[in-house]
């Protein structure tokens, strides 16, 4: 759980364009459905009596493990954020389900703020790359974020000290 400091408030809570998750979640899918367009090959089978029940078994396993490659999807997608507050910026890069990394640092040492747009699709959609360069010579980036021109302009509106609280 996040912790704030005494007079912080969140301002803004990032996480990926809904277009990262399409590629994983169709991949997801056609897993989930291979045992479907197997089973008529199955079924044409001489002895198909025999390997149908073990043809269930391995279509459950399967769906039940396609099921999690979607569920561990999801999660990365997710709890992969990044927390904009009154004072500081806050990273978490979800890897798996169990391991995550957790970043901050001040929003008065934020230097410079970089969008990148990294294709047509992010250009129509709307989203793009932010790579945040602070005093310390170390970058903070999330990729594929929604409104990437208003978060910029309100990292460094809050970075400058130009806001009223």
């Amino acid at each position: 759980m996040l912790k704030l400091e005494a007079e912080e408030k969140i301002l803004l809570v990032l996480h990926h364009h809904w277009v990262s998750l399409v590629v994983p979640s169709l991949t997801a899918a056609a897993l989930f459905l291979a045992p479907l367009f197997a089973f008529p090959f199955v079924v044409a089978l001489e002895r198909a009596s025999v390997f149908l029940p073990l043809f269930f078994f391995i279509s459950c396993v399967w769906f039940l493990v396609s099921l999690l490659i979607g569920f561990v999807f999801w999660v990365d997608y997710y709890l992969d954020s990044m927390v904009v507050t009154s004072r500081r910026i806050l990273t978490i890069r979800q890897e798996g389900l169990f391991k995550n990394t957790l970043s901050e640092f001040a929003l008065e040492k934020v230097q410079d703020v970089t969008i990148e747009i990294p294709n047509f699709a992010a250009t129509f959609l709307g989203y793009g790359n932010i790579v945040i360069q602070t005093a310390g010579e170390t970058s903070f980036s999330i990729k594929e974020v929604p409104d990437v021109y208003k978060v910029k302009e309100l990292i460094i509106t809050y970075a400058r000290g130009n806001h009223t609280v």
